[in-house]
């Protein structure tokens, strides 16, 4: 199963958020707040099954396994971000564009912002 965060690299409308958590001494704090973009709790599920008591040769054998599969997913990740950020620049300055056909903007403001948006697309930085 893809991991959700990556749909952001894909999928230029897919919004990360996350409830905050407090990670202390291997504790996991619940603070029940809504925040933007990921958070990277390493091994989120591991400390979680430490919390409910499971059996620490039961973790240790997933930590294991998860160690594996986190070279790959990083590896992966960083091919999609490499194979998706042109489509998310295309998809970006499009949606600019249909914006600014439909803005009450003078027509300097719209000279101004194409012009923004090209030289964004030349650069190669994502327009926002």
């Amino acid at each position: 199963m893809e991991d959700l965060s990556e749909l952001a690299t894909i999928y230029p409308n897919v919004k990360i958020l996350h409830f905050e958590v407090d990670l202390r001494n291997n504790r996991l704090d619940f603070k029940f707040h809504l925040k933007d973009g990921p958070r990277h709790v390493p091994h989120y599920g591991l400390l979680l099954a430490g919390v409910a008591g499971l059996p620490s040769s039961v973790i240790e054998v997933a930590r294991n396994i998860t160690v594996r599969i986190t070279e790959e997913e990083v590896k992966r990740m960083d091919i999609n971000c490499e194979e998706h950020h042109s489509i998310q620049m295309v998809y970006r300055v499009a949606q600019k564009l249909i914006c600014l056909k439909y803005s009450n903007q003078g027509e300097d403001y719209i000279r101004q912002a194409i012009q923004n948006l090209k030289e964004g697309f030349k650069e190669g930085r994502l327009i926002r």
